[in-house]
Formats: structure tokens, C-alpha cells, sequence
């Protein structure tokens, strides 16, 4: 977790704003959570913080990056998959 926000910051995640919230998107996303019986009940301290993917290789190496639009938008797996397997 990054309750403070310092990798957040290095890396320049998005946070969620009025606009995001109002994304198709983020309404399914939510729906979807919701039906598999997923409801967040602690928010943390950075609750409009949204998340993204990063595989880094050696020497600091940025191989893939994925950077959340809403909440529930993740990264596809498969790629991130074919990047580790290089």
C-alpha cells in the first residue's frame, strides 16, 4: 500500500475525479465488482487514488506500464504476461 503517496507521486498515477466517476466504464467495472461479491469497506487515506501496472526489469528498466483511466480498469493481463516472459 502507498498511504502517503510517495510512488504515486514518482510514478504519476491519476486520481479519481467527478468526471471519472461519470465513465460507462467505471459504472460497469463497479457492477462487476459488486456481483462477485467484492464491496470495499476501508477507503485508506488516499481513497481517489487510482493504480497502475509496472514491470520493471533490471537496471531499472520500465518494460510495460499501464496507468488506471477509473477504478477497475486493469491492466490486461495477458500482456503483462507476455512481457514477463519476455
Amino acid at each position: 500500500m502507498d498511504e502517503d503517496g510517495a510512488a504515486a507521486d514518482i510514478v504519476g498515477t491519476k486520481t479519481l475525479t467527478a468526471t471519472t466517476l461519470l465513465r460507462p466504464g467505471q459504472w460497469v467495472a463497479g457492477a462487476r465488482a459488486v456481483s462477485r461479491g467484492n464491496i470495499q469497506h476501508n477507503t485508506g487515506r488516499r481513497p481517489t487514488q487510482l493504480g497502475a501496472t509496472l514491470v520493471i526489469g533490471p537496471g531499472d528498466e520500465l518494460l510495460y506500464a499501464d496507468f488506471e483511466d477509473y477504478a477497475g480498469d486493469h491492466s490486461d493481463l495477458d500482456e503483462v504476461i507476455a512481457v514477463l516472459l519476455g
